[in-house]
């Protein structure tokens, strides 16, 4: 989800992710958008941004539900995420069987298509690359070189393809070879990144002039929006977007950009991995035992906003300063066993031009606060359940998704928590009641920070565990709020919203 925008101390104001940033004359700090992360003021005039549910007040980071949208989520449960099967009931081709019935010569097989397939696999396996580009021709050939060298850079525990759907015969009906358009989903799980496999999904055009000849890929690109969105698809990832990409390894980390930046993100790169190491630390020292959650993270950082807007097909909004985009795990089942996890993981970018990166006096600081806010999203990704429809109970609460993900950037710098309550709670509107969403302009900001007080109320009453166990309970079971609540606090839903106003008051 978008980070919301918010200040931060120092000259000049700038907004965290979500919400509108705040007028640049405003002093205190700036603000970044949330999941998307709104964009926050920083001390020092300029301000970052990172955003809720994923995103960073700064740039825009987000769960799910912001990142991909309810509505896309909730399509996504109803047809089974990740989709192997839900894609291939959707579409009105199979892959052609010898009979076929079409008139002519059958000369591209599911057995070929399998071939070609597996072949790609092995040699990106292997490291082959003139096997790996042998049936690629033309201008494909040229981007798939691109494609295999930038793979190999990213430590995979699998890769490789698999047949989704053919549109086509296969057949030659008129004698000049036959053609069809094959939509192939990467399959791959980054080592300690992934908890389950995900994928990305690209349309190969496929050409074999005779029986004679090689079948050749002629065209690559991505499949077409799936249930009706690009955003399913989840491309382009950083790999096919740069000529030359840059990655930086390190043992919780890849950060990856264009060779052009690698200098900057050689930069930022250690103070995001710190922000990783605290998130696994805090989850591995107080979260509830047995979850499956990610022990390493993915993320993309991009100045240019056109490219960082397409980056993974997901939305974004204005304000936004990172994201944490959510991962289907590859065909899902709809078995509602906790083991039968919908999200395998997460994907985090973050726009590189915004102020958490720029600020010339704060920016150490800012770049973990975004990266401690999107990480947070990342490591809980695995643990949501589908969403069951649309009604409001069927989702994680976004006062939770957001609450929590500023309540663990915030808990790795007190400082810079307490100037956001400051900066975006007092003197300003308060309903009193737990925020459903980010809401518009000046709001968004503050409900980010409502909602992380909730978090921060209950760790303070019962323990940090206690409200761990919480955020984990209610991304497995949404529809359980109240039972939750009592758990984790001993009070119900209304008495539980009655005595966080309370708090939230006596901190404005």
């Amino acid at each position: 989800m978008p980070y919301p925008p918010q200040a931060r101390p120092g000259p000049g104001p700038s907004h965290y992710g979500y919400p509108p940033q705040p007028p640049t004359t405003a002093p205190g700090w700036h603000t970044a958008p949330h999941p998307p992360y709104p964009q926050q003021h920083h001390p020092g005039g300029g301000g970052g941004g990172g955003g809720q549910g994923g995103g960073d007040r700064d740039s825009g980071s987000g769960l799910k539900k912001v990142v991909i949208g309810v509505v896309v989520l909730a399509v996504l449960a109803v047809l089974g995420i990740g989709g192997l099967a839900a894609y291939q009931a959707l579409g009105d081709d199979a892959l052609p069987t010898a009979a076929g019935g079409a008139q002519g010569e059958q000369l591209l097989s599911p057995h070929d298509i399998e071939e070609l397939l597996d072949g790609r696999s092995q040699a990106l396996k292997s490291g082959d690359e003139d096997t790996y580009l042998a049936p690629f021709a033309g201008d494909a050939k040229d981007t798939q070189k691109n494609l295999f060298e930038n793979l190999r850079k990213i430590p995979f525990a699998q890769a490789e393809y698999s047949v989704l759907k053919t549109t086509g015969t296969g057949t030659d009906e008129y004698g000049d070879g036959a053609t069809v358009a094959l939509d192939v989903a990467f399959v791959h799980k980054i080592q300690d990144v992934d908890v389950r496999p995900v994928s990305e999904w690209y349309r190969w055009i496929i050409k074999r002039e005779s029986k004679d000849a090689e079948p050749r890929i002629t065209r690559v690109g991505p499949a077409p929006g799936a249930y009706g969105a690009k955003s399913y698809v989840f491309y382009p990832a950083p790999w096919d977007l740069y000529e030359d990409m840059h990655v930086v390894k390190k043992a919780h980390t890849l950060t990856i950009s264009d060779k052009k930046y690698a200098g900057d993100t050689d930069r930022y790169a250690p103070y995001i991995e710190k922000a990783a190491k605290d998130d696994i630390e805090l989850w591995k020292a107080n979260g509830p035992e047995g979850t499956e959650t990610p022990t390493g993270f993915v993320t993309v950082l991009e100045p240019g906003r056109k490219t960082y807007s397409s980056l993974y097909g997901s939305q974004s909004v204005a304000w936004e300063a990172g994201q944490s985009v959510a991962m289907p795990t590859f065909d899902a089942g709809f078995g509602g066993d906790e083991k039968d996890l919908q999200y395998g993981g997460a994907r985090v970018k973050m726009d590189m031009s915004g102020s958490r990166f720029t600020n010339a006096a704060y920016w150490p600081k800012l770049v973990q606060e975004i990266s401690h806010h999107e990480f947070a999203h990342a490591i809980v990704q695995p643990l949501e359940a589908a969403s069951g429809g649309f009604a409001a109970d069927s989702s994680t609460r976004w006062w939770v998704v957001e609450g929590f993900a500023d309540y663990v950037a915030f808990r790795f710098d007190s400082e810079l928590g307490a100037w956001t309550v400051r900066n975006d709670v007092t003197g300003k509107d308060f309903s009193g009641e737990l925020p459903t969403d980010p809401g518009a302009g000046d709001e968004v900001s503050t409900n980010y920070t409502v909602s992380y007080l909730a978090i921060r109320f209950m760790a303070e009453k019962n323990g940090e565990a206690a409200a761990l166990r919480f955020v984990t309970d209610q991304y497995r079971h949404p529809g359980q709020l109240d039972r939750q609540l009592r758990t984790a606090t001993g009070m119900g839903e209304n008495d539980f919203q009655a005595a966080w106003a309370s708090y939230v008051r006596s901190h404005s």
